[in-house]
This record gives C-alpha cells, sequence and structure tokens, in this order.
C-alpha cells in the first residue's frame, strides 16, 4: 500500500485572566512562565493523546514540534515617546520594559510622572554611557577654548579630558557649547564650578531629548569599538 507523509497543525488560542504578578511581566517574560506552568503535562500529553488517536486510523505520528506565543491583550504601558524624552539614555528594549514594569503604579500628575519615570530609568540604566564631544567656552582670562571631552548620556554630566582638568573657565558665562556628532550637534551646558576633576558642566536632559536617535547612534558606535 503506497503510504505519503503529511503535516497537521492544530491551534488552540486562550484568554486567559493573569493575576498581577504576572500581568507585570514582559512578553518574553510571561511566555516561559506559563511554558514551565504547561509543562510535560500539556507538551508530552498532547503527542501522547494525538499518537493514539491517529494511530486508530491507522496514520503513525513521525515527529512533533510546538511553539508557544503569548501576548498581553489590555496591559497598561507608558508612552514611550514620553518615556524617551524623560530618559534618552535609554536603548529602545529598555524604553519598552520600562514602559511595561512602570505603569501599574505611575502617577498621574505631569510633574510627579516625569520624576516617577526618571526614577525608574536610571533603576534601569544608571551607568556611565558616553560619547566624545568637544566644548566651546571662554577660559577666566577671557580666551575662547574647545576642550576635548565625553558627554554622559545617563544625566548630562561632561567629562573633560585629564589634560584639560586645570583649566578654569569663566563662571558668569551664561551657556558653554557642547559639540558632537556627524553631522554636527550643537548642545548648551552650565558651567556649576570646578573641582579636581575639571570644570563641572551639566546638559539638560531636555535638551538632549530631541537629539536621541543620534546620541543612541553614537554611544552604541562606542560599544562596537570597545567591544
Amino acid at each position: 500500500m503506497t503510504r505519503s507523509k503529511a503535516r497537521l497543525l492544530v491551534q488552540f488560542e486562550f484568554d486567559l485572566d493573569v493575576p498581577e504578578k504576572f500581568a507585570a511581566l514582559d512578553s518574553a517574560a510571561l511566555q516561559k512562565q506559563l511554558t514551565l506552568a504547561l509543562g510535560d503535562t500539556v507538551f508530552t500529553g498532547m503527542r501522547t493523546v494525538s499518537s493514539k488517536q491517529l494511530t486508530k486510523v491507522g496514520i503513525q505520528l513521525l515527529a512533533h514540534r510546538h511553539r508557544v506565543e503569548v501576548s498581553m491583550l489590555d496591559a497598561p504601558s507608558i508612552d514611550p515617546v514620553l518615556l524617551a524624552s524623560i530618559a534618552p539614555h535609554l536603548t529602545d528594549q529598555e524604553v519598552q520594559h520600562v514602559s511595561v514594569h512602570a505603569a501599574a503604579k505611575a502617577p498621574t500628575g505631569a510633574d510627579a510622572l516625569r520624576a516617577y519615570l526618571r526614577r525608574h530609568a536610571l533603576a534601569v540604566a544608571n551607568d556611565y554611557r558616553l560619547i566624545p564631544c568637544s566644548v566651546q567656552a571662554a577660559t577666566s582670562g577671557g580666551a575662547v577654548v574647545t576642550l576635548g571631552a565625553k558627554l554622559n548620556l545617563t544625566n548630562g554630566g561632561v567629562l573633560v579630558d585629564e589634560v584639560h582638568r586645570k583649566t578654569r573657565l569663566k563662571s558668569d558665562q551664561s551657556t558653554v557649547s557642547v559639540s558632537l556628532g556627524d553631522p554636527k550637534i550643537v548642545l548648551p551646558a552650565k558651567l556649576s564650578g570646578h573641582t579636581l576633576s575639571g570644570p563641572v558642566l551639566a546638559v539638560d536632559v531636555s535638551h538632549m531629548a530631541p537629539h536621541r536617535d543620534a546620541l543612541q547612534s553614537a554611544w552604541a558606535a562606542t560599544q562596537c569599538t570597545s567591544g
């Protein structure tokens, strides 16, 4: 008797009511937990039962595969555009993570929400994310100089290169220019004093946010170089 091969796909969809401890997970983590919960009872049991039923009509089960997909249907989340503007140092993946995990207890007031999201963002990524830049400013003697430096995307801090740490900048200048990238981006920085590490300079996060994509690309390039 001639025999042929065929492939059978049986698909089920389950709508679940999940408790908060599962609702707070991202899709990958939730998928892992549900796969563990179903376990061999389902994945081996389905094969055993299916093979038994097919054998009754003369069909032999040769191989099987399973796939688990999970998506949250109504999980609250923070607008990722808002979050990226508050924490432009976060990668796209980190933005997605925080937007889901911070949503449940997010305050409603605008200022409180921004502070809340900033705290959550820093809890996820508080490392130094440095990109090369240059500082254009007036010294205490009146000369205009360009200093090599690095911009920390995480908090806007500008760290001048070691060779410039003894350079003293004019204290009453309204802003200091920080330039980086190609095409060039110019960001305003504030000078708040001097320490042994050099001039204390910082770019406000709100000034970095509009250039997030370019800044992220510049930082990613440094990771490729260092890796």
